[in-house]
């Protein structure tokens, strides 16, 4: 793991120069927390560990780029997922606007009997103060399991500066279904260096993945809780 923390690192302060550089906007965020199982796309890809996260993003003329890493250390079977993705955002009217987003990521499993995986993806959200529905697809070549899934989310402001966000999603795969509903709670402080945030989200994900039948998840979900908490900070 201590290869992948390097590159990461490397290209996060490769990028850092960059945007120091111009005059557009860009961000930098590292999360540090603990989650008792990693899902992707609705199923189990690593079961409880801690995890630490890199992000970066930089806002263009004509579009946003980002990438991010989640590295899932667990003795010698260590996982990590890596994104590169670039999106738009269109005003529509008022408050409201749509964003594009098109992204890769790789799935480095580290997880016996689970292969690593390279999984295209493509979302479109309607931005806006009160409910944002969002629409994504994505296809994993390695694993051949194309998926669309379809859900909803609010933030909403709550007493002495936190936030909660109840979030509904349906997907439908191509050998499973899943539905999440999902709460996050988080209180962000700011200081003169950037944003710290602590977070806390509560998932109840039901799906209908036998692990029997195909090998790309540690268990399923039956109607399960995954818990996660953590901090992020952005500057």
């Amino acid at each position: 793991m201590k290869n992948y923390i390097k590159s990461w690192l490397a290209a996060l302060a490769l990028f850092a120069a960059v945007s120091t550089s111009a005059a557009d906007s860009s961000t930098i965020g590292v999360t540090a927390g603990y989650n008792n199982n990693y899902v992707v796309n609705g199923v189990v890809r690593n079961s409880a560990s801690a995890l630490i996260a890199f992000d970066a993003s930089k806002s263009l003329k004509y579009a946003d780029i980002y990438a991010k890493g989640t590295l899932l250390p667990n003795s010698d079977l260590d996982q990590s997922h890596w994104t590169l993705g670039v999106g738009k955002s269109i005003g529509l009217f008022s408050n409201f606007s749509l964003r594009a987003e098109t992204d890769v990521t790789r799935h480095q499993s580290g997880v016996a009997g689970i292969p690593n995986s390279t999984e295209f993806g493509a979302k479109l959200a309607l931005a806006n103060p009160y409910v944002t529905p969002y629409v994504r697809g994505s296809y994993d070549y390695n694993l051949d399991q194309t998926g669309v899934s379809a859900g909803f989310y609010r933030v909403q402001a709550l007493p002495f500066g936190f936030t909660v966000t109840p979030l509904a999603e349906y997907g439908k795969f191509t050998d499973y279904e899943v539905f999440t509903g999902k709460i996050t709670v988080a209180r962000p402080f700011e200081f003169s260096f950037g944003r710290l945030t602590p977070f806390a989200d509560v998932a109840y994900i039901d799906n209908n993945f036998s692990v029997s039948k195909y090998n790309f998840a540690t268990k399923e979900l039956n109607g399960a809780v995954v818990v996660s908490a953590g901090l992020n900070l952005k500057f």
